[in-house]
């Protein structure tokens, strides 16, 4: 067990010395361990009244095809699952013919006969026919006279039907593929054949999984990437002091962390704010002191508190926000970055950024994707892939970020392209707003290895998920009140 003590000074970017720091008066923080015990590659022996520079590599947006170049909303959604299938299409072609050999045709549906059927592959775009699932059509359907049905978290039924569909027509599925582990808009290819009902018999498929990955290159140092989400600065519970230590430690300002090994501190290249930092949920905010307040005044304060913790953070290291489900921004995705003029104390650092969501940059030579959750969360809503890891772990092996836009998640209606699918396996991917921390290092079947992160809610847990780029190793850190002792050293 190891305390966290207030240091001196550390440099800050620009070469400026803080050398007054916000005191933490009779509370120690106490670790479990060090964060990545067996790494070599951080600073080395403290020494006493030195200065530190933060830690600083290479870093590149990949996220331009989630901005808006212009808005058209006057476009079909049927125009991005065209283009799903199409790009889909070629590359599953080349696995299909790897894993199954060119003695089973690829066909078109249109193609199958049931007077003679033909074991053969077929690739197309899952659909889920989902009797739970929410339609507007019946909602509003006068002549039914529907009765409102409560709300639902989750829409599956064990009456669920796959259905499997082409540029042209669609076929149920039967066999042996589960209804409950894929969801709408997912695209695979499937063995087998047509029989006498009109329905395909599955013996195998398979999906992309995520293509080719960037071999790591081999870092001499080992920076660090912390992943925070689900701030949520409109609750009324008060985590402040929580925030105030988490600010602390990036800043390089509690010391003795794990046996008075706080370099990593320094290490931290970057914290990227994984969505809702202004709030988590629709319900508004319950006012513990009984003053009449109005909605919008809450969202206004929060921003100012989002404002005033990135001023903070951007002041000593580089700070990505991007918004998330319930923060002022789009609601479809991508989500646009958050409108600068709403963050009047961070804008001028450029240490500070708005990114979109989902995001990718490649940073230290490894390649970053991540969301606010969204993707996640709806897919286990319809599916009975309820564990966010598992979920984030299927969009991968699916080959897209967010398979259920546009069916059940808002998205853009994109015209030529899906900006969605994976072509590229990333080094590091995660989803934030998640219930809490999870991580599983995942091996694709071409040698793809990716660490999979889920990023917990820190308004809940008060703790973040902290990757070393070096190892791809990943630590979840908390920062939570509760683990304080009343001793003063």
């Amino acid at each position: 067990m190891f305390a966290f003590h207030l240091r001196a000074r550390i440099l800050f970017p620009g070469g400026v010395s803080r050398s007054q720091i916000h005191r933490i008066s009779c509370l120690n923080i106490v670790s479990k361990t060090m964060l990545f015990p067996e790494d070599k590659f951080f600073g080395g022996s403290p020494q006493a009244d030195k200065d530190f520079k933060r830690l600083d590599v290479p870093y590149v947006s990949k996220s331009d095809k989630f901005h808006f170049r212009t808005k058209d909303f006057s476009k079909q959604f049927s125009h991005i699952y065209a283009s799903r299938l199409g790009e889909m299409v070629g590359l599953l072609t080349k696995r299909a013919k790897e894993k199954w050999g060119t003695e089973h045709p690829i066909k078109q549906l249109a193609e199958l006969k049931e007077d003679s059927p033909e074991k053969c592959v077929i690739i197309g775009t899952l659909f889920k026919h989902q009797e739970l699932k929410p339609s507007i059509l019946r909602e509003i359907s006068e002549e039914n006279q529907l009765v409102p049905q409560p709300p639902r978290s989750h829409y599956t039924d064990d009456a669920d039907i796959l259905i499997l569909e082409d540029a042209l027509q669609r076929i149920r599925l039967m066999g042996k593929i589960d209804v409950h582990s894929v969801v709408t808009g997912a695209v695979c290819a499937v063995l087998g054949y047509e029989d006498g009902d009109g329905r395909f018999r599955v013996e195998d498929y398979l999906f992309y999984e995520s293509g080719p990955q960037k071999p790591l290159i081999p870092l001499e140092c080992s920076p660090l990437l912390v992943l925070i989400s689900g701030l949520n600065l409109g609750s009324p519970n008060d985590f402040s002091m929580s925030m105030e230590l988490l600010q602390q430690w990036i800043f390089g300002n509690l010391e003795g962390f794990g046996q008075s090994r706080d370099w990593e501190a320094a290490s931290v290249v970057r914290v990227v704010l994984a969505g809702n930092s202004v709030k988590a949920s629709v319900k508004p905010r319950n006012n513990l002191h009984g003053r009449p307040t109005t909605e919008s005044s809450d969202l206004l304060n929060a921003v100012k508190a989002v404002d005033t913790f990135v001023h903070n953070l951007a002041q000593s290291v580089n700070v990505d926000l991007m918004p998330g489900e319930f923060d002022p921004s789009n609601h479809m995705l991508p989500q646009q970055p958050m409108h600068q003029c709403m963050f009047p104390k961070a804008v001028p650092f450029s240490s500070f950024r708005g990114v979109p969501n989902p995001y990718a940059f490649e940073i230290a030579g490894r390649s970053i994707l991540g969301t606010s959750g969204q993707n996640v969360h709806d897919i286990g809503r319809y599916s009975k892939i309820e564990d966010p890891l598992e979920a984030l772990k299927s969009t991968l092996v699916w080959s897209h970020i967010a398979p259920t836009a546009p069916d059940t998640l808002p998205c853009y209606p994109y015209y030529q392209q899906d900006p969605f699918i994976v072509s590229e396996c990333p080094h590091v991917y995660f989803a934030g707003n998640t219930g809490e921390f999870k991580t599983e290092l995942w091996k694709g079947r071409n040698g793809q290895q990716t660490r999979l992160i889920c990023v917990p809610c820190f308004s809940e847990t008060q703790s973040v998920a902290v990757v070393n780029l070096r190892t791809l190793d990943c630590q979840q850190i908390s920062f939570k009140v509760n683990e304080f002792d009343d001793t003063e050293e």
